[in-house]
């Protein structure tokens, strides 16, 4: 009886270190004390994206907080070895430093910076949103390659004296509100940069980012932006779905994040064509979203702003906009669009009263 006895209080005590583990393992052991997450200390948490999405309609969901704020899916990383194709020559065109209230170097304005009224009203619930979860309105944040690295993109903004704007003094607005993200790069910008390493762990910084963060995860967790102008391709060449799918994947992360995200078309035809742009566009349209189209700006800029390497932008380091050299160079025109886009969203949807 007694030999019965310690038996059973043995298998008891055996069954009882077996349910123990088993209910740690699922994160239920008794006095088990759960470990703060970003959700619980930071708001608004990252939700995770999935690349699954069709067209969406017009922006007026309320995503949920989720209790676990990682962005942990990536798509995977192709690389495309470029074919060089043949330039086709076009005229040079005659730069002018005299801003029309409508139009840049002849180009219509709208052409260029795309945010009809649908998209103005989108933006707007998108910010609403954003601010519901506390995003910072004076930050914006960037994402791509050593095409928007500074110190040539945005940069001198921030540095008092680094810059005269001459005859587009109206845009002083939007370089006084977003004071301290013009010469960010942030965790989402780095030279060779592809669509689908921003949303990959492995690039992230380690320094900075938490584990198994993505570099767009990170900078939206470090810097807090109510904006993101995402200006990718160059590096994406001859893989069209990837580039398409990864793009709306890094919108998608934007907008459930109550982030606006710009996108930005290319002046290169590194891909051997314009299939990027089109995506883009396409992209911008689909999530109705604005579109700030530096290629339709570079048909008017000397062999198209474009460097010898035929991928970066021709310098222009002196941000004088009093002067016709800013529209003989890819950066002047780069920046001073981009800021456009800027002045506009203060305008139109941040402080559409003011």
């Amino acid at each position: 009886m007694q030999r019965w006895l310690v038996i059973g209080i043995v298998l008891l005590f055996l069954g009882l270190i077996v349910v123990g583990i088993i209910r740690q393992e699922m994160g239920m052991a008794v006095g088990h004390t759960a470990v703060p997450t970003l959700a619980s200390t930071f708001a608004p948490a990252l939700l995770p994206v999935l690349i699954t999405a069709t067209i969406p309609p017009t922006f007026t969901f309320t995503p949920p907080v989720p209790d676990n704020p990682l962005n942990t899916a990536t798509a995977a990383p192709v690389t495309a070895v470029p074919t060089p194709t043949a330039s086709v020559p076009t005229p040079e065109p005659t730069a002018t430093a005299v801003p029309l209230a409508d139009s840049l170097n002849g180009i219509p304005l709208t052409s260029i910076l795309v945010m009809p009224e649908h998209v103005v009203v989108n933006a707007r619930a998108i910010f609403a949103q954003g601010q519901v979860y506390g995003r910072n309105p004076h930050a914006y944040s960037k994402v791509g390659d050593s095409t928007i690295q500074n110190p040539h993109f945005m940069a001198r903004f921030d540095q008092p004296g680094g810059y005269n704007l001459g005859p587009y003094a109206y845009l002083q607005p939007a370089v006084d509100y977003f004071a301290g993200s013009h010469g960010r790069e942030g965790m989402a910008v780095r030279k060779g940069f592809h669509s689908w390493t921003v949303t990959d762990p492995l690039w992230a910084d380690k320094t900075i980012c938490q584990p198994n963060e993505t570099p767009i995860a990170c900078e939206i967790r470090v810097h807090n932006p109510a904006i993101i102008i995402i200006r990718l391709g160059s590096n994406d060449a001859g893989v069209p779905r990837l580039f398409d799918q990864n793009v709306r994947q890094i919108v998608e992360l934007a907008i459930a994040n109550g982030i606006i995200p710009v996108i930005g078309t290319k002046a290169d035809r590194f891909e051997g064509s314009n299939i990027n742009n089109e995506l883009l566009r396409q992209i911008a349209a689909d999530y109705q979203i604005p579109l700030w189209d530096f290629d339709v700006a570079a048909q008017m800029i000397p062999g198209r702003g474009l460097d010898v390497d035929r991928v970066h932008l021709t310098g222009f380091f002196a941000h004088d906009y009093g002067s016709p050299t800013t529209f003989q160079r890819g950066h002047g025109v780069h920046s001073l669009t981009a800021l456009m886009v800027l002045q506009t969203l203060l305008d139109e949807v941040i402080l559409p009263d003011a």
